[in-house]
């Protein structure tokens, strides 16, 4: 039985004592790059976890291997945009289908309806947020974007109490806002505060990809294209080191 299958929206891990902690950003797919990251950090699975940012699937050779890391009692995943869209077109909402067709959902066409109905199954206990204690203090793990105006802790509630405003609930999957800030203050540093979430050290983010891993304010984001540039980046929540491995060939 998949460690997931419990149907929270928040999941909160405790420190780890014993071992390390590691987010990585959008897999979408790429597996064996993954596993060449886990080889490099010379990952112990008795011991050590990984925290994922989403996006599993979808873009990728090996989209159907998700559900094998997903049963691993050491890999922790958030909902991201593109299980979402898969969850969605095996409920048959309208013109959604279409859309993950476009965004790299046509490995579906290769498995079974089972499986598909499976994963969905599988992908709607996923949490949209995950929190971590460490030695630097509360980590927030989420998909795309912490919605504007809200501190830590009263996200924490509004998706504890299932209060969360759908508005917010779709910044959590697909936003970009902060991104794009990130980008405007590349370019004029003194005409865009850089974000601070209240209640948490450090949040870190994927969906929107990075040529290295970029800190805005306390938001981290994270994705340096797997899918796109071949480079699959974790972040070690211990010392916060940042590690990246390449695939030469991107699929």
């Amino acid at each position: 039985m998949l460690k997931q299958a419990q149907n929270n929206v928040v999941v909160r891990l405790e420190k780890n004592t014993r071992g390390r902690d590691f987010v990585v950003g959008d897999i979408h797919g790429h597996f064996e790059l993954f596993e060449q990251l886990l080889t490099s950090i010379n990952f112990n699975p008795a011991v050590d976890r990984i925290i994922s940012v989403g996006d599993g699937i979808d873009r990728g050779p090996e989209s159907h291997r998700a559900l094998e890391y997903l049963a691993k009692p050491w890999f922790y995943s958030i909902l991201g945009n593109h299980e979402a869209m898969l969850i969605d077109s095996q409920a048959r909402e309208y013109g959604v289908y279409e859309l993950w067709m476009k965004n790299g959902g046509e490995w579906s066409d290769r498995v079974s309806d089972d499986y598909l109905n499976l994963s969905a199954e599988i992908y709607k206990s996923l949490p949209y947020v995950i929190e971590v204690e460490t030695a630097n203090g509360l980590v927030g793990v989420v998909h795309a974007d912490v919605p504007a105006k809200l501190t830590w802790p009263q996200l924490i509630k509004a998706l504890s109490r299932d209060r969360i405003k759908p508005k917010d609930q779709q910044k959590l999957l697909w936003s970009r806002d902060s991104y794009r800030n990130l980008r405007k203050s590349r370019e004029n540093p003194e005409m865009v505060a850089e974000p601070f979430i209240e209640g948490v050290y450090r949040v870190y983010l994927g969906h929107s990809i990075v040529n290295t891993p970029c800190l805005f304010g306390n938001l981290m984001f994270i994705d340096t294209g797997a899918y796109v540039t071949g480079n699959l980046t974790a972040v070690d929540l211990n010392n916060e080191e940042v590690i990246l491995v390449q695939n030469k060939v991107v699929a």
